[in-house]
């Protein structure tokens, strides 16, 4: 129980209603860290989405030769999103400052659940599209601040 009212504060899964809740919680991974374990890292291949179930977590970018922590995750918030449709080498770590739990949810399961229905898809995809909106307007609330 404690996994769905995760997945219910999680962006991409707001508006799924229990069954489809049901499925997604079927298709996510636990994992465990410790204070100071990486959950991804900056420059690897990324092919999952981490929602943060217990503890904390910071994103550290290298810039010019320095680490930089940029902003923080705590239970409910969750990060790797863009791994889900590029692919791409990940722009940033991810560590725990606490000991926590992630639920991941690879590409593989995020297919399945695209698969599913026409409705489920399309609030996927809604959701993710305001999600990735949201970090977009945030960075650039940042970057406004530096310059």
């Amino acid at each position: 129980m404690e996994q769905m009212a995760v997945l219910k504060q999680v962006d991409l899964f707001r508006g799924l209603d229990s069954l489809e809740l049901v499925q997604v919680s079927k298709l996510v991974k636990h994992r465990r860290f410790e204070a100071g374990g990486r959950v991804i890292e900056e420059g690897e291949p990324g092919f999952s989405l981490y929602a943060v179930k217990t503890g904390m977590f910071r994103v550290l970018i290298e810039a010019h030769g320095e680490v930089k922590e940029v902003a923080n995750f705590v239970s409910g918030d969750s990060f790797g999103e863009l791994a889900l449709i590029d692919h791409a080498p990940r722009s940033a770590s991810v560590e725990a400052v606490t000991s926590g739990e992630v639920l991941e949810f690879d590409d593989k399961a995020f297919e399945t659940l695209m698969s599913h229905s026409a409705e489920l898809r399309l609030k996927l995809l809604q959701n993710l599209v305001k999600n990735l909106a949201a970090k977009l307007r945030r960075a650039n609330d940042r970057l406004a601040q530096i310059l």
